[in-house]
């Protein structure tokens, strides 16, 4: 890891070839038979294509040559950082997973072990053995490891279509850390790691990464220094349990179902088929049904009571998650001029969950002043129901965190009664279930994977109403009759907490802030630009410095003045951003070169061949057609497919990594009689000293992120 982290290494870049020889070097130490597959991959998630070289090695099972257990891990890392987590830490879980398996006896399958190249650039390795490899079809099962953060707990976050086989060999690794809940959010989110690209295969598949420190995600701090070698191990760990369990075991797998499972404190993984759900939610209702009539038969109240828990069971969420909205613009408007990183701040994660707990407490205090505790909790469990329900017919695999802490909620009101010992156990009993469960969900959204103020604390300020109104016996009898006493206290704390971190919480090494620059020159006309994202200009002065003291901010699609900064600088990035601009001092660069090598007329059209040249040392070359209209078209020979593409384009575009020196091919079908009108920009790393440009260094706090700081070199061309 030591080695792979040393520099950034991008797709196509000397210190990727620098990764790659490291790599076969090792699989040669471990007598481990390698190959590289030289392609251009073609993203079918996105719209982008590339030259990669894939390091492919083979471990022989007893039964060698049939179906294989496939590792994945990718060995390329963004521009901006040396990529010591994502992916060096997989690279490492590969090579020492190989390495413990050769030491041991032979597997009964084959191990297959992928190392991809430009998953950065787009999932490209990935694709491109799936798509031209000839071990691709012997693939019977994937693992791939990835990496969002430096630091946390390895998490099992998605899976293949039918995953109960798949989950099962899961639970018998050491320390497991997932969810179906997990798996079912993730299916509806836009992200993507090679595992999207193995899809197209339909093989049972498990997908590990993990996320804690994310605001070091592709940046420079993204190193060695600042990763956990814990957190590898937990990831070590897991790979060789599960990849000796499925190449000892059937292969191909058994054909299963989606399976709800969830990992349980002593217990461990907890597991049942999805199909379950359905039936487990309905006896929960009928158990919920058979609790109140046991409240009935001993309350006076019976319809207000329930009618007060089921509005503050609904209120309360409501307030929460208005409460953390409100507090993350607030702390993000705060923080903009103080500078810090409030998002992932554990002062202010505390503060929200005490804010939450406030606003929960305030609403059971005041609905107890009416109405009896065994009859508003009725309430709370009535609305906990409809949930259950809802959700186990709408999403499954997410039902657990409802169902179970209910149950558990039921029976200890079903108790409640009794007034002993079982009574009290039971309600201790239901209130560790519920924290067991939910804590880690809420820590997990909140404070590692989404952050506070971009849509983790209103999770937090909507889920710790809830869990507090299913537990408010127990809120009850730790307060007694101090209710609005707690309450208060509860408020000065949060309010001490936001001021701790209003006063603590800054920029640092460990906690920097993102920046990037490029400096875009048009190679047919007389400007140059400086250009940073608009959301990243105000989070530092350093940005504000690059940028000077008079940006002029621009929106994709908005109309540019004859002087002013051109449109296609919104496209910098890689995406249409908002950007902030200023001109910059020209100098003359090498801009990519279009060469028309065919053109002909069928029935089926015009057909254009282009070559695209760069100069050398391009790290990529972006193409966007802005007149003509785009039939099909094909890279390097190869069709591309746009049927799984994320997201539709107005125009046709493509990006091309690692571009060889000698260019290349893009063919065209357009309408007869059609022109075509290409934007064509050319990115290379760095920004060179330049005589008039003066780019302050960065401090400790400031890091570059994602591409890094770059030249961009634009030109418009007509065929």
């Amino acid at each position: 890891m030591r080695v792979v982290a040393q520099r950034p290494h991008p797709i196509g870049s000397p210190d990727a070839a620098r990764v790659r020889a490291y790599v076969l070097a090792e699989l040669a130490a471990l007598r481990v038979p390698a190959e590289v597959q030289e392609a251009t991959g073609i993203g079918t998630r996105y719209q982008v294509a590339g030259r990669v070289h894939n390091v492919i090695a083979r471990l022989p099972g007893a039964k060698p040559g049939g179906p294989a257990v496939l590792l994945m891990a990718h060995t390329d890392g963004v521009p901006a950082g040396p990529a010591a987590s994502d992916d060096g830490s997989g690279v490492a879980v590969l090579l020492e997973t190989l390495r413990a398996l050769r030491t041991g006896p032979p597997l009964e399958h084959d191990v297959i072990a992928l190392f991809t190249d430009g998953e950065e650039a787009g999932l490209l390795g990935a694709a491109a053995f799936v798509r031209e490899h000839r071990w691709a079809s012997d693939v019977a099962a994937t693992l791939n490891f990835d990496a969002r953060g430096t630091t946390g707990r390895v998490y099992m976050f998605e899976t293949g279509p039918g995953n109960l086989d798949m989950v099962r060999s899961y639970r018998g690794a050491p320390d497991v850390n997932g969810t179906s809940l997990m798996v079912t959010v993730y299916r509806t989110l836009p992200n993507d790691t090679d595992l999207s690209e193995l899809a197209i295969l339909a093989r049972p598949a498990l997908n590990f990464a993990f996320a804690d420190g994310v605001d070091r995600y592709h940046t420079s701090q993204d190193n060695v220094a600042q990763l956990n070698p814990g957190t590898i191990q937990h990831e070590g760990e897991q790979a060789l349990a599960i990849t000796r369990a499925l190449a000892n075991g059937p292969l191909p797998r058994p054909a299963t179902g989606d399976a709800v499972f969830f990992d349980f404190p002593v217990i461990g993984l907890v597991l049942y088929p999805e199909g379950a759900a359905r039936s487990l939610a309905v006896l929960s209702a009928v158990l919920l049904a058979i609790t109140l009539l046991a409240i009935r038969r001993r309350e006076r109240r019976w319809i207000r009571d329930p009618i007060l828990g089921v509005l503050a069971t609904i209120i309360a969420p409501a307030l929460g998650g208005g409460a953390a909205y409100l507090a993350a613009i607030g702390l993000t408007r705060i923080h903009s001029t103080l500078g810090g990183a409030p998002a992932f701040s554990g002062t202010y994660a505390v503060a929200l969950t005490l804010l939450s707990l406030t606003l929960a407490a305030a609403c059971w205090a005041l609905v107890r002043r009416w109405g009896s505790e065994a009859g508003t909790h009725a309430g709370a469990l009535i609305v906990w129901t409809i949930l259950t329900l809802f959700v186990s017919w709408k999403a499954p695999g997410a039902s657990f965190f409802l169902l179970w802490p209910l149950v558990a909620a039921s029976v200890a009101a079903l108790l409640e009664s009794r007034h002993d010992s079982i009574g009290a156990a039971s309600l201790w009993i239901s209130t560790f279930i519920a924290m067991a469960l939910l804590v880690p969900i809420i820590y997990s959204i909140g404070v590692i994977l989404l952050g506070l103020t971009t849509g983790g604390g209103v999770v937090m300020g909507t889920l710790i109403p809830l869990l507090v109104l299913l537990i408010a016996p127990q809120f009850e009898a730790i307060v007694c009759k101090h209710r609005w006493r707690a309450t208060l206290g509860m408020l000065a704390a949060t309010v001490l907490l936001f001021v701790v971190g209003a006063i603590t919480v800054r920029s640092s090494a460990t906690h920097p802030v993102a920046s990037a620059l490029v400096y875009a020159v048009d190679a047919d006309a007389n400007d140059a630009w400086l250009v940073t994202p608009a959301a990243l200009e105000k989070r530092s002065a350093w940005s504000a410095a690059a940028l000077g003291a008079s940006p002029q901010f621009m929106t994709p699609g908005g109309q540019s003045a004859a002087s002013g900064p051109p449109s296609w600088l919104t496209n910098v990035f890689g995406q249409e951003l908002r950007v902030a601009v200023r001109a910059a001092p020209r100098v003359s660069l090498t801009g990519p070169v279009a060469t028309v090598i065919a053109d002909s007329t069928t029935n089926a059209g015009r057909r254009l061949t282009l070559r695209i040249v760069s100069a050398p040392g391009t790290l990529n070359v972006d193409m966007r057609s802005v007149a003509g209209a785009v039939l099909a078209a094909a890279v390097d020979g190869r069709v591309i497919d746009t049927t799984r593409y994320r997201r539709k384009m107005k125009h046709w575009t493509l990006s091309y990594a690692a571009p060889p020196d000698s260019g290349f091919t893009l063919a065209f079908t357009m309408p007869r009689d059609a022109s075509l009108t290409l934007e064509i920009s050319a990115q290379s790393a760095g920004i060179a000293p330049i005589a008039g440009l003066n780019i302050p260094p960065r401090p400790d706090y400031v890091v570059p992120v994602q591409s890094g700081d770059q030249m961009d070199i634009y030109r418009r061309a007509t065929f």
